[in-house]
């Protein structure tokens, strides 16, 4: 089995929250059109409201994924360096 990708792997909490806030909002809007003129604004800010509120979650545990990958190259690299 291959070894899922680090970066796709620490972003998928956010994206699937995302996914889950899109789903809610067609839930939310219900499927009579003609109360969408009630219901999508509500659901439009839900929706944008959780999808603004993954960014900083994503951010760090992206950031944090990036960090770790950066620290073990360098790792590599120096103890190539000292064994040359």
């Amino acid at each position: 089995m291959s070894t899922p990708n680090p970066i796709l792997a620490a972003a998928a909490p956010s994206l699937i929250a995302v996914l889950e806030a899109v789903q809610a909002f067609n839930t939310n809007i219900g499927s009579d059109p003609t109360k969408w003129a009630l219901t999508v604004p509500g659901a439009l800010t839900v929706l944008l409201g959780t999808i603004q509120l993954q960014v900083p979650t994503l951010a760090a545990s992206e950031a944090a994924t990036l960090q770790g990958d950066v620290n073990a190259k360098l790792a590599t690299w120096i103890a190539k360096l000292k064994t040359a």
